[in-house]
């Protein structure tokens, strides 16, 4: 299964076993959502609870993820364990609904090789499946990782070769937070690069998963405006897979959770019409963004920090001047360049001014941002003329900038 088709958006703890119905699933797709990923289904309600999960999902057009703890158990190396995975992975495998199998979440590096044997079995019962997996971010510890983050995300890419690279980094910090950082984690951009870069390397798309609750007493509850700011500063690093940690509010245990898009006792928070205005606007830029290729990303302005590797410039542009701005670099299938420029706040609307060089495009177009249809165009820009191309972006908005010969 090809996923370069649809920029996906995701979500990580799913309506629990008792609430999986086609009226739950219909509020995930109102929401904006293209999959699923099970979580509890199994340990609740068994195959059968599963089986309804899927059947809401493929009553409201939605792919689903399944989740299966015995099966992450098994040991792949003998014809006893690979029977066992194919009947555990042939009992979902053919319904309409059905995306893929999580095989593991945050893998410490010793696990990979292991998880390659998995996959390759699982890909042989069910082979246009999505054998999912998703990492650590780059400030986990060390007991962890059990490797440096780069050896880590390098053996991952070599060794599993994932269909999808995900990740998951949550930025949005406490005072109180053991993490680096000042109101965000200081590796975000750094950690978003070195994603990036694998991608480009092993051309393989990214996904990441965005914050959008409160946890640990080490993570604030995010704004509507921070949700964004994620979701646009990942595309604007060539992300073409948007996820949400989470919809349904997990229950407290090892872990304490604040309320995330759906409260435990079923109500939408605040959350949930934030998360569908980004997810929106999500739609409308996503198949404008989805083919275009990354080539870096330039930062402008003054930032808390940024991106170890990033672009010093990137014809046509030749300067980036006013508040701070992330200019994602793209490509797209024709060779023109293209521009993803974002807010670098998420609290203050930011006003920049990109200089253009004038010698080689006729026009700038820029389309999307919040609120606003990719069918609109927001305004077109002689470049024969005045090369000063001036954008106002509210907190954490994002605008694509495309160029006309």
């Amino acid at each position: 299964m090809s996923y370069r088709n649809r920029l996906e958006i995701g979500l990580w703890v799913s309506p629990p076993a008792s609430e999986a119905t086609s009226a739950r699933y219909a509020e995930i797709k109102e929401a904006g959502f293209t999959f699923v990923i099970g979580l509890t289904e199994y340990q609740d309600g068994g195959e059968q609870a599963i089986e309804r999960a899927l059947d809401a999902a493929a009553a409201n057009g939605l792919k689903y993820i399944v989740h299966d703890p015995d099966l992450k158990r098994l040991q792949i190396g003998t014809a006893a364990s690979e029977e066992e995975l194919r009947r555990r992975v042939s009992a979902f495998a053919g319904h309409p609904a059905y995306m893929g199998h999580l095989l593991k979440d945050e893998p410490s590096a010793p696990e990979i090789d292991q998880l390659a044997s998995v996959k390759a079995a699982y890909l042989r019962t069910a082979p246009d499946g999505l054998a999912y997996v998703n990492l650590f971010p780059r400030h986990a510890a060390a007991d962890l990782l059990q490797a440096d983050y780069a050896d880590y995300i390098e053996k991952f890419m070599q060794v599993y070769k994932p269909q999808a690279l995900s990740y998951d980094h949550y930025p949005f910090l406490t005072e109180s937070s053991v993490f680096a950082g000042e109101r965000i984690t200081e590796d975000y951009y750094i950690n978003l690069e070195m994603i990036r870069s694998a991608s480009i390397r092993y051309d393989t798309p990214f996904w990441l998963f965005v914050q959008t609750l409160a946890f640990n007493g080490t993570h604030r509850d995010p704004t509507e405006a921070e949700i964004r700011w994620q979701v646009n500063t990942s595309l604007a690093f060539g992300a073409k897979g948007i996820q949400y940690f989470t919809y349904w509010t997990p229950e407290d245990g090892r872990e304490k959770f604040g309320d995330a898009i759906i409260a435990r006792d079923g109500s939408r928070t605040k959350h949930y019409a934030e998360v569908q205005a980004v997810n929106r606007e999500l739609a409308e830029l996503g198949p404008s963004l989805l083919p275009l290729k990354s080539v870096g990303v330039l930062f402008g302005g003054k930032h808390q920090a940024i991106a170890e590797d990033s672009l010093a410039g990137f014809a046509p542009l030749e300067a980036v001047e006013g508040d701070a701005v992330i200019v994602g670099c793209f490509m797209d299938e024709e060779g023109l360049p293209a521009l993803f420029v974002v807010n670098g706040s998420y609290e203050d609307a930011a006003e920049a001014s990109l200089l253009l060089s004038g010698q080689t495009y006729r026009q700038a177009r820029i389309v999307g941002g919040q609120n606003q249809s990719q069918s609109q165009v927001q305004g077109a820009v002689d470049l024969t003329g005045d090369s000063r191309l001036r954008l106002t972006l509210a907190p954490g908005e994002g605008k694509l900038v495309r160029f006309v010969c």
